[in-house]
């Protein structure tokens, strides 16, 4: 290739024979530039995941405007909390489970998934009676005004995404992106189309509520045909009795992680709902919504990272971590700009009754393009097997969340978003350093 390249300079040319051979010099540089992005991208099933990322969150962004037009800021202040109400609680309730499980898997053992399973089933049994009774408590036809109800509603959600999330990742990490992508995708477009035909006949948060949980059910019971088909394709299969502590002891510092990550994410949310009320939740929700959409790529790169661990050498992997780090980077900048104007396109127009949108948005966008980062870092702590730093991490971002309190109550919303950019900024910070030292250790 070399020498294909140095062979029209050497011969007789034109004036004009520079310049076109600059000109392909620059192309080559230019194509060799794109190379290592576009290989990363061919790579690790990143158009599959994301795929599976872009269509859920499409999906709820555009319902996320539905609902503020059709229910108004005190209603989708209400479907606010019952929505991120039920995801965290299921990811506080989750953790990261499937990393252990998964490990083991990789070896051809299915001792812990197992017993990954029976803790899911007893975690979703107490989720559910404990909102069963919140429910009959509160009054069932009392969401809108009974904090217990919508709490018992909450937590009955919750228990639908801990045995969501659980499949739904081991299925991811097995590499079997394109299942995962099929059970993602069925997910939102039923969420759709039950949460748009419920706007069309009533306005009650709790029915579009009520549509996302049959979407959900429905999305399970496609992962478990999944699940199962790699299990009878997959074989042989043993069950080498490993022991409950050994698991416990792995997921719970994974868990502490990811609990931390999604309780510094979400919990802001709910503390504008409690301390603030629906309505400013209502618009501190938007701004979330929108300022997410720059996550999407982020979370495709975590999930490609954490799976590449599995068929990549130490080496590549860590050279594919590099890029993908550089990648997500530009990639986020550029999404960033978008959702600025967005935000300021939804607050002049359909959105002008949620007062201080863009100011709301451009606190917490800087913030959470940080955490973008964070994802693709605690992820590739998780595929090192770095416990101490993934749950240090963890702690660290549960003692930041703490904030957001005091924040709200002094600042309001703006106060909590500020808190918001602080946390994530700080985290990124720790992860960075962590991510450091495991890859050090790792080459010694």
């Amino acid at each position: 290739m070399n020498t294909e390249h140095r062979g029209p300079a050497v011969l007789p040319e034109s004036a004009g024979a520079p310049r076109r051979e600059g000109a392909a010099g620059t192309s080559s540089r230019v194509g060799r530039a794109l190379q290592g992005p576009l290989g990363l991208l061919r790579s690790g099933g990143f158009f599959d995941l994301l795929i599976a990322q872009v269509v859920p969150l499409g999906v709820s962004f555009a319902l996320t405007l539905v609902t503020a037009a059709f229910l108004g800021p005190e209603l989708r202040g209400v479907l606010t909390y019952l929505m991120t109400g039920a995801l965290l609680c299921g990811a506080l309730a989750y953790g990261s489970l499937h990393v252990p499980v998964v490990e083991n898997l990789r070896t051809g053992d299915r001792s812990a998934f197992r017993h990954g399973v029976r803790l899911v089933g007893g975690l979703s049994a107490v989720l559910s009676v404990t909102g069963l009774v919140l429910v009959l408590v509160g009054g069932p036809g009392n969401t809108t005004t009974s904090t217990v109800t919508a709490t018992g509603w909450v937590l009955g959600g919750g228990a639908l995404v801990v045995i969501q999330l659980f499949s739904g990742r081991v299925l991811q990490g097995l590499a079997r992106n394109r299942e995962y992508q099929a059970t993602v995708v069925l997910q939102a477009l039923l969420y759709l189309l039950g949460a748009g035909g419920t706007l069309l006949i009533t306005r009650s948060p709790l029915m579009v509520f009520g549509a996302w949980a049959v979407s959900v059910v429905a999305s399970v019971l496609l992962t478990v045909v999944y699940l199962r088909r790699h299990f009878r394709e997959g074989g042989p299969w043993v069950w080498s009795g490993s022991p409950w502590g050994r698991f416990l002891r792995s997921a719970t510092a994974n868990n502490v992680g990811s609990i931390g990550q999604m309780v510094m994410l979400r919990a802001d949310v709910l503390v504008v709902a409690i301390l603030l009320g629906s309505a400013q939740a209502g618009v501190y929700g938007i701004a979330l919504s929108l300022t997410e959409l720059a996550l999407i790529v982020p979370e495709v790169f975590a999930l490609s990272v954490f799976a590449s661990r599995a068929r990549l050498d130490r080496d590549r992997w860590v050279g594919e971590l590099h890029r993908t780090v550089r990648l997500n980077a530009a990639l986020s900048a550029v999404s960033a700009v978008g959702i600025l104007l967005t935000g300021l396109v939804l607050a002049l127009g359909p959105l002008s009754d949620y007062d201080g949108l863009v100011t709301l948005v451009l606190i917490v966008l800087p913030g959470v393009m940080v955490a973008g980062y964070s994802r693709v870092a605690l992820s590739a702590l998780q595929a090192l097997g770095s416990s101490s730093h993934v749950w240090m991490f963890g702690v660290l971002a549960l003692a930041l969340a703490v904030g957001y309190v005091p924040a709200a109550m002094l600042g309001g919303s703006v106060g909590t978003a500020v808190m918001s950019t602080v946390a994530y900024v700080s985290t990124a910070v720790f992860l960075q350093r962590s991510l450091r030292t495991a890859l050090s250790r790792s080459a010694a």
